[in-house]
């Protein structure tokens, strides 16, 4: 079946391109079209102008501001460049500004997915565009605290329920902040209500608000800690106080995640002058921290001490088991060393110490499913510009290596010999479980066409945490251009190179702190150069089958082959001289063992033997203390023999051949042909 020709343009009579009419020019862009598929033309400027058409059309056919957020952050989530997001977020700025004044229209579940969409939006536009949605995350926020205040007559477990919903379901600093303190009025009636109520209600208010204020930030946390605390207090009269620091060590065991929030309202305790409710609350954590470390003593120093691979997934499987609540309160107990002069009991008190062995086990917690998960969340707030609690490990490393502090660790299990000489194996071994959970998170977003979003959170740990790998803030700098240019692109020969390019850097720009080392770098330079983000690096021993060769390096090669070369015309040489004394009837030069000894007696009446050449002198010895050659200087000596022979060879008269008689040496005519 034959397709119908395309139709023929209009006759143009001559006229060039520039004078065609509107019918030669759409003709000419539809042949284009059909044969290139797209305008080939096209820059980041003409596509984001685009793109917010595209937007524009979407709400102008009176489809809601979830659908037109969804649709932005598709875009947005692309393997597009900075220009164009920049670019994009210019464009839709008036837009966007539009939305903010439909978002109290929407249903409850519409608006939560608007702010969810509307805060990834933001965290793939990046910081410097934080300013075109702003105004829509301040509106969906302040309408969210006005859905909450009309829950308020549904109870304290509800309210606390659809808080938890609201906090967590979007992640921008921007909305939360905003959320909590729009609500502020609504938090202080709920804390006195939930006073009211139960121990076993008054409970689950609390597990609710832990779980609330797991995903904060240091600001955000601290403020609800503040807005919660006004309530309880009321009007200067602390009368639902003790039930509170009850309670609360009870939520805490149920919801770990939130010990940021409990320590924060101890220490806003300390600072109102609550000097016994804070005691108290430090005695409790103190005991909760103790207890969650204990249930996972024994099988902390097996995985310290692991020989192999297996042997250290089999024991992280029996830690990870039990290992939850621990890996939970790291940051917790992280606050409480960064704080440790405003908390009951002064620097030296149990709480502080109890918090400094607990950070002690991260390099076993970190190996295992749990740790990897709290270190993930941690990287990544970090890269919304969030404080971790992983900046306070070389900090403690020299603390930790004080004899009353070894002794301490031995009797809670740990390896000992870890912690001594300054904790350098100790945050050796952290850093290298932090990087591990950086290069699944950097390698994953790559693979999904996330690159400026990979680049930004390699950007973000490395240049944080310098000190773990053993740099300062420069020595941090150059890794990262350095390792961005791996990830970039990624090939797996370059992984050696950029390992030793390291280990310059770090001998350059040193840590203060005089910890850390590169080596603690290569698991994530092995996933970046193979893309894979369960890359680990072998030893020679793994990697190499039993009995094979070892690899040479390029100067090895080299020396022996110019060695099997020299032997090998050493054998030639041999050959010849022993075909040219067998065609002239004597023996083969050095072919008799005897020759050094005394001659054998002949009979008389036998013929006289052929004189026999003289052997050869013997070669001096090498001088005593020469060592062997290195292949440059093997190289060059080849040379200079090889040179030295050509003026001999041209000293040598010519053989005359007996094939053919000698020429005249007179003139001649010339061959036919």
């Amino acid at each position: 079946m034959r397709h119908p020709p395309p139709p023929e343009p209009p006759p143009s009579f001559g006229r060039s391109p520039l004078e065609e009419g509107e019918d030669e020019a759409r003709h000419r862009a539809a042949m284009r079209m059909r044969l290139l598929g797209e305008d080939t033309e096209i820059t980041a400027f003409h596509q984001a102008r685009r793109e917010a058409q595209l937007l524009g059309q979407v709400e102008s056919q009176g489809e809601g501001p979830a659908r037109i957020v969804g649709l932005l952050n598709e875009q947005l989530s692309g393997a597009q460049g900075v220009e164009f997001k920049n670019l994009l977020a210019r464009e839709l700025k008036p837009q966007l500004d539009r939305l903010a004044d439909q978002v109290d229209q929407a249903t409850t579940e519409n608006r939560r997915k608007i702010a969810a969409f509307v805060s990834r939006s933001a965290q793939l536009a990046g910081r410097e565009n934080a300013a075109t949605f702003e105004k829509l995350l301040t509106a969906t926020a302040d309408a969210e605290a006005r859905h909450l205040r009309s829950s308020a007559g549904a109870g304290a477990i509800v309210c606390a329920s659809e808080l938890q919903s609201a906090l967590r379901r979007a992640a921008n600093q921007t909305y939360r902040a905003a959320l909590i303190d729009k609500s502020r009025e609504h938090l202080e009636r709920l804390a006195r209500e939930a006073l009211q109520l139960p121990s076993e209600e008054l409970r689950s208010v609390l597990v609710q608000l832990l779980g609330a204020a797991e995903p904060l930030g240091r600001m955000e946390c601290n403020a609800l800690a503040k807005t919660v605390l006004t309530g309880v207090l009321g009007e200067g009269k602390a009368h639902g106080l003790p039930r509170l620091v009850k309670a609360l060590p009870l939520a805490l065991q149920a919801a770990p995640g939130g010990g940021n929030w409990a320590i924060r309202l101890m220490l806003n305790l300390m600072e109102r002058g609550e000097q016994e409710s804070a005691q108290a609350l430090a005695e409790a954590f103190t005991r909760i921290i103790r207890e969650a470390r204990e249930r996972c003593g024994p099988l902390l120093r097996p995985v310290q001490t692991a020989a192999d691979k297996a042997e250290l997934l089999e024991h992280c499987v029996k830690l990870d088991a039990q290992v939850g609540t621990l890996a939970a309160l790291l940051p917790a107990c992280a606050l409480v060393l960064a704080a440790r002069g405003a908390v009951p009991g002064g620097g030296n008190g149990p709480l502080v110490t109890e918090a400094l062995v607990a950070v002690a086990c991260l390099d076993a917690v970190g190996a295992t499913e749990n740790g990897q998960r709290v270190l993930r969340h941690t990287l990544i707030h970090e890269e919304q510009g969030e404080p971790s609690f992983l900046g306070i490990v070389p900090v403690v490393a020299r603390p930790l290596s004080h004899p009353r502090m070894l002794q301490m660790l031995s009797q809670s299990g740990l390896h000992v010999p870890h912690y001594q000489q300054g904790g350098a194996l100790f945050v050796q071994r952290v850093a290298r479980q932090v990087f591990r959970a950086l290069s699944g998170t950097v390698v994953a977003r790559s693979q999904k066409g996330e690159g400026e979003e990979a680049r930004r959170l390699l950007h973000s740990a490395l240049s944080v945490h310098a000190p773990l790998y053993g740099m300062n803030l420069e020595g941090g700098r150059f890794t990262v251009e350095l390792l961005e240019g791996l990830r970039s692109n990624p090939e797996p020969a370059q992984g050696p190179r950029v390992l030793a390019e390291l280990e310059r850097l770090a001998k350059a720009n040193p840590s203060p702190y005089g910890t850390g080392y590169v080596e603690s770098l290569r698991t994530l330079v092995t996933a970046l150069a193979e893309r894979d983000p369960h890359a680990a690096p072998k030893s020679g021993g793994l990697r190499q089958r039993a009995g094979a060769a070892p690899k040479m390096n390029v100067r090895e090669v080299e020396r022996t082959h110019i060695i099997g070369v020299k032997q090998l015309e050493a054998e030639r040489e041999a050959a010849r001289a022993a075909k040219a004394a067998a065609a002239r009837g004597a023996p083969a030069k050095g072919s008799s063992r005897g020759s050094a000894g005394a001659p054998a007696r002949r009979p008389a009446s036998a013929p006289a033997p052929a004189p026999v050449a003289p052997p050869p002198a013997p070669k001096p010895p090498a001088p005593e203390g020469l060592g062997p050659m290195s292949a440059l200087e093997a190289e060059r000596t080849h040379i200079l023999q090889t040179k030295n022979l050509e003026p001999q060879r041209a000293a040598r008269p010519p053989k005359p051949s007996t094939s053919e008689p000698a020429r005249p040496s007179g003139p001649t005519r010339p061959l036919r042909g």
